[in-house]
């Protein structure tokens, strides 16, 4: 949260780390993460769900619609 400007990295034990400039208040932060990844994704917001995580900085997300191989390579991750 309050980042200069979002972005999305892999971490070295695989995982995604996002950078958004939202603040962590009432779901700001949650909502501009799950717009990034829809984003880099392909798919509208709407495909994503939060399923764990919402009050923690390690959040998991879902997507409907799209196999997880397809999602990985849709996936463009800043450097």
């Amino acid at each position: 949260p309050r980042s200069s400007r979002s972005r999305l990295e892999r971490k070295d034990d695989g995982t995604l780390q996002a950078w958004v400039h939202a603040a962590p208040h009432d779901g700001e932060a949650n909502e501009a993460v799950r717009r990034l990844l829809a984003e880099r994704l392909g798919v509208s917001p709407s495909s994503l769900r939060l399923v764990a995580g919402a009050a923690s900085r390690e959040k998991t997300f879902e997507v409907e619609g799209l196999e997880p191989d397809e999602a990985e390579s849709r996936l463009r991750l800043d450097r």
